[in-house]
């Protein structure tokens, strides 16, 4: 049976999944115990796109009052290591976070993404984070398209590296992935 995490859980916990998995209800769930959290959502909200907004009401909705909440931040490492060491974060999504920085050249982008994963790595932080699994889905069709998906792919392997626990979500069934495969050497 799937338990919430032990309190003040440290390192990194990746949850993955596609499109109404539950990967965000799963990550909620797992870290619901700590005894302060910061949830970072990613996601920008989207003019003239009612379908989108419904999706955020219901994250929204579904959070705890007592959470904590950093709304899309600009400087997402700097939000980060301004946080208390005894902060739990869930960052829900790492997709929003990759949306928001596809206009940066790839020299821009991968100094960003590189500061995000030592980031990451080097802090003391219990960390969930939630990320779209996309790989699965059509070829994008698209150049724009394309570089989201090996961006948020890119990123999503890196953290995996060094996380203490991945998760895969998938319709509405938690999958331990550390207990069920092996890193591919």
């Amino acid at each position: 049976m799937l338990k919430s995490l032990l309190k003040n859980f440290k390192g990194v916990i990746l949850v993955n999944g596609p499109t109404n998995s539950g990967k965000s209800k799963l990550a909620e769930f797992l870290i619901k115990e700590q005894d302060s959290i910061t949830y970072i959502a990613t996601s920008m909200p989207r003019e003239n796109d009612p379908e989108w907004q419904r999706r955020i009401n219901i994250h929204r909705n579904r959070r705890p009052n007592s959470w904590k909440l950093i709304e899309h931040p600009l400087d997402i490492i700097k939000a980060i290591e301004s946080l208390d060491k005894k902060e739990s974060i869930l960052l829900d999504s790492l997709g929003g976070l990759v949306e928001q920085h596809l206009s940066d050249n790839d020299d821009q982008w991968q100094l960003f993404q590189n500061k995000l994963v030592k980031c990451i790595e080097n802090n003391v932080f219990g960390i969930i984070i939630v990320v779209e699994e996309i790989g699965w889905g059509i070829v994008p069709a698209t150049p724009i398209g394309h570089l989201f998906r090996e961006r948020l792919t890119n990123i999503s392997l890196l953290l995996g590296r060094n996380a203490s626990n991945q998760w895969l979500a998938i319709n509405g069934i938690a999958i331990d992935l550390g207990k069920v495969g092996d890193f591919i050497p």
